[in-house]
């Protein structure tokens, strides 16, 4: 690819998600043709991206250690919002599949169903219900979707359900008495009325829909309830990526799950100042980056706050992206008391044309990050990431690099470059996860025991210790949260289960997990990816066929007797020569041909065996194995203690030390 060096190292630092661009879809309806309606959001305007992002937000409403601020708070209802579970392209045809939000388990299922007023041609429809039969209770999600109707089935005892309104279509073992009764009766009556009341057998229906490639639901709502919600202005759209919409974008899209809480997940993805330590590296080659930070001097950090539509709410940051740490590790730090530079002087840093980064945090999944241009406030390159909210200590991570390159990356390539991303700090994260839970489950039991609770709780204010001018945008970022996570279904009850389990004394002594079992890349990407799974498969291929034909290759060599090749070529005109002879009859032929094959085959194993194609043919079969063996093994836990000590020793490239 012919990359600045820009967008490349961008490319490799920031990765990834989101594939099919796709309009907004209202929750499918319970009509048998499902049809989807869509509509299109509006674009980001060409406005001067200064005025866009600057002054209306005063500075005293984002200054260090500033009270958390009620406006649009108090509104803000996690029961009223569309959640991110799943890519639509990672989800299977005709396969249940099982997704986790607020700690309750949900079954959505894609299947293909004919559209509307036209017969001749499928489209893709997406059904989701809470992963329990009404009957057992065992998850629907360990079912299947039946081939007539696309019904879902239980795979205990056949109970069937319509997704689209969760009705039971079904129970077989009903259906003979059913028959009978109804053969008694004279039969069924065509105008027997159609009972729409919920009944007990009835599973329970929740609103999904699909919007930039990406699955939502909506779980406190069936489908119907969504649709009129939708319909009234009461329920917005899913939150898009401008971007994403526009023409010439390309996304590459990734997934991957953690067991760090989703609040800690979504702080560091909008912490600017942790990539130039905790990124630091590329493996190779130091990488970190400070265009997102504030220097409190020259590049001043601004913070819009608004509140949007429906209770809604969206937090902007903007500052000017170039290097600040860099550039005064370089000019100023790295310079001995002499003033000559160090070992670890790097080129002088080179000022491209001002670009603001923007990052764009919309509640409560969406955040997007970029360097715009200063006038069109348009950008080459962005990152979008969807966290999703699986439950306490738990976080679903979907990523999509937005880019104007001129071809689609690879999905592996971006996996591949994206996981060894993540594993650079998400071990660190869980430090911080374990101190922020213990810290809000303390919170509860305070608030619980007080003569006047409330419904904020300061787990950040007074967990942590902010500092940094940059941290404006964390400091807000962790006044929404503090404000409204006693208001998360299920939270207090899976929180309080959590600290109880692993409190003693006002200590945690839950055992630390190890590096291998956070960052284990099978169980959270592999797994839930498609691609990750069959290019795994083919690596497999590839490695057992080299290993076939490279012990294959060294028997040859060891049986088959050395030969001149005047020899080869004699035997073989000889056999020719009399396949020639008319005068041969049946028999005759048929052994001179076996012959002449041996002969062939004897002429084709001596050039093998012969030192330079057989050590040519051997060397290149051992680097498929090998390059299949490395790709591989990007798919499953890498990350160890070395390489994370490794890893670590270019944050004396990026920052001087003492």
């Amino acid at each position: 690819f012919f990359l600045s060096s820009t967008m490349m190292k961008e490319l490799l630092l920031l990765l990834l998600a989101a594939s099919s661009c796709r309009g907004f879809q209202p929750p499918a309806s319970t009509t048998n043709n499902h049809h989807r309606h869509h509509s299109t959001s509006s674009l980001l305007g060409n406005n001067h991206l200064r005025s866009a992002f600057s002054s209306s937000h005063s500075s005293k409403t984002t200054h260090l250690n500033a009270e958390a601020s009620t406006t649009g708070l108090d509104a803000f209802d996690y029961k009223t919002q569309w959640y991110p579970v799943i890519w639509a392209q990672d989800l299977p045809l005709n396969q249940p599949t099982r997704v986790t939000l607020f700690d309750v388990n949900y079954v959505v299922a894609k299947t293909m169903q004919k559209k509307q007023n036209d017969e001749q041609n499928d489209e893709e429809v997406y059904v989701a219900m809470l992963d329990e039969c009404p009957h057992k209770k065992v998850a629907l999600s360990e079912g299947r979707v039946t081939e007539c109707g696309g019904f879902i089935q239980c795979s205990y005892h056949g109970w069937t359900f319509d997704g689209t309104d969760g009705k039971c279509v079904e129970i077989p073992q009903t259906v003979i008495a059913t028959a009978a009764k109804q053969q008694g009766e004279g039969g069924a009556t065509a105008t027997q009325a159609v009972d729409t009341k919920r009944k007990r057998e009835d599973g329970t229906a929740i609103a999904i829909t699909e919007a930039q490639g990406m699955l939502w639901i909506s779980p406190f709502l069936s489908p119907l309830e969504a649709l009129a919600a939708t319909s009234e202005g009461r329920l917005s759209p899913p939150p898009r990526v401008p971007e994403i919409d526009m023409p010439g974008y390309k996304t590459a899209i990734a997934i991957r799950d953690f067991p760090i809480d989703w609040t800690v997940l979504m702080e560091n993805i909008m912490d600017p100042d942790h990539g130039y330590f905790a990124h630091s590296s590329s493996g190779s080659v130091p990488i970190g980056f400070d265009w997102y930070s504030s220097d409190g001097v020259e590049n001043m950090m601004e913070v819009k706050e608004e509140s949007t539509e429906n209770g809604g709410w969206k937090i902007v940051s903007s500052v000017n992206a170039v290097a600040k740490l860099a550039k005064y590790n370089n000019e100023v730090r790295s310079l001995d008391a002499k003033g000559n530079a160090t070992k670890n002087k790097k080129k002088k840093t080179v000022e491209q044309p001002t670009k603001l980064a923007t990052s764009t945090f919309v509640a409560p999944s969406l955040i997007y990050l970029g360097r715009r241009d200063n006038s069109t406030a348009t950008s080459n390159f962005l990152t979008a990431f969807w966290v999703c909210p699986v439950g306490t200590g738990r976080s679903r991570f979907m990523s999509a690099a937005v880019s104007k390159l001129p071809v689609k990356v690879p999905r592996w390539i971006v996996h591949m470059q994206l996981n060894n991303f993540l594993d650079q700090d998400t071990f660190l994260l869980l430090g911080q996860h374990r101190a922020v839970l213990k810290r809000e489950a303390e919170g509860h039991l305070e608030n619980d025991s007080s003569a006047a609770p409330t419904t904020t709780n300061n787990v950040r204010k007074s967990t942590y210790v902010y500092r940094s001018p940059s941290e404006k945008l964390p400091v807000k970022l962790g006044q929404f949260f503090d404000s409204t996570l006693s208001r998360v279904p299920n939270r207090k009850e899976s929180l309080m289960a959590w600290y109880n389990r692993n409190n003693n004394e006002n200590k945690l002594f839950e055992p630390w997990p190890s590096r291998e079992t956070v960052l284990d890349r099978y169980e959270q990407h592999t797994k839930n990816c498609p691609d990750s799974q069959a290019l795994v498969s083919r690596c497999d291929r590839v490695m057992k066929r080299s290993k076939v034909l490279g012990w294959a290759l060294i028997l040859l060599k060891l049986v088959v007797k050395p030969q001149s090749s005047i020899e080869a070529a004699t035997a073989t005109a000889t056999g020719l020569f009399e396949l020639g002879s008319f005068a041969l009859g049946f028999r005759s032929v048929v052994s001179t041909l076996s012959s002449t094959l041996c002969a062939l085959a004897t002429s084709f194993a001596n050039r093998l065996v012969q030192s330079k194609p057989f050590f040519g043919i051997l060397a290149a079969l051992f680097v498929s194995h090998y390059t299949a063996a490395r790709i591989k093994r990007e798919f499953f836990f890498k990350f160890t203690d070395n390489i994370h000590h490794e890893d670590i020793k270019f944050i004396a490239n990026n920052w001087q030390d003492l």
